[in-house]
């Protein structure tokens, strides 16, 4: 689930550059924050697998 308004927490992530290039352009595209965009695909990811994992 997003967290919505509550506390966040910063971590570093490694990723290949061009993946870098590609979620920046979808956040502008989006009008969306860098940090809203990844944190929408990871709780998308996490849904998926638990949905998979049952």
């Amino acid at each position: 689930m997003l967290t919505g308004g509550a506390r966040k927490q910063q971590f570093n992530v490694y990723l290949p550059p061009e993946l870098v290039v590609r979620i920046k352009h979808l956040a502008v595209d989006e009008g969306r924050s860098l940090s809203a965009v990844v944190e929408t695909a990871l709780a998308e990811y996490l849904a998926k697998k638990k949905e998979g994992a049952e």
